[in-house]
């Protein structure tokens, strides 16, 4: 990445916003914004909480860096993966991700292939939830397509406990537990009148994932 870049012009105008001079901030900027991803590491969750952030940031400075104090540059996650994907594939973090999905290319490391996993299932059930919000607002409800109507009713009233219950208990199928029939037939019936695009796993057998998702 070259030196002059939006990454350089973030670099240097949040150098200068803590009072370094021009010369500074544009030597600090230049050095981070033309290093290589391979130069970098990520902080640890004390440098973390010492620059303000959340211990669980990800956020990186150059491996050369001997002393994290409030005047070292640093660059976010996707700041990273953005260096990443262009150096490694020559593409932008989106792309490459929809180029691993199809197997162009390969994840680096067991660990991405999970975060990569974990964050598609978040954003899937935020359009859910999304949409359970604006159904408790208007006072809908959700149809139930159970043949039992006696045991599981007609419908379900979309209370305000529905967006956490239903993230709590999709998150726990996808995880491959066994969900008891009461819970399962209220969230499949959410899954289908809300379009989950895993409904038709989350109507099968456990889940295939293999990880744990914390909520």
């Amino acid at each position: 990445m070259s030196a002059k870049s939006p990454l350089f012009d973030k670099l240097r105008a949040a150098a200068l916003s803590i009072g370094q001079s021009e010369r500074t901030a544009e030597g600090k900027a230049r050095l981070m914004a033309s290093a290589s991803y391979r130069e970098l590491r990520r902080l640890t969750p004390e440098q973390n909480a010492k620059l303000g952030l959340s211990p669980k940031a990800r956020h990186y400075i150059l491996k050369t860096t001997k002393r994290v104090t409030k005047a070292t540059p640093t660059i976010s996650a996707r700041q990273y993966e953005t260096k990443r994907a262009r150096e490694l594939f020559g593409l932008a973090p989106e792309k490459a991700t929809e180029a691993r999905r199809q197997g162009a290319i390969p994840y680096t490391s067991a660990d991405q292939r999970e975060r990569v996993a974990k964050a598609a299932i978040t954003r899937e059930e935020n359009k859910v939830v999304a949409e359970i919000k604006r159904m408790r607002a208007t006072g809908g409800h959700v149809p139930s397509n159970s043949p039992d109507k006696r045991r599981h009713g007609r419908f379900h009233p979309v209370t305000p406990d529905a967006e956490r219950r239903y993230r709590v208990i999709r998150r726990r199928k996808l995880a491959g537990e066994h969900i008891p029939d009461g819970e399962w037939q209220w969230m499949i019936d959410y899954a289908r009148r809300f379009k989950d695009p895993r409904y038709e796993l989350l109507r099968g057998s456990p889940g295939a994932f293999g990880f744990s998702l914390i909520v």
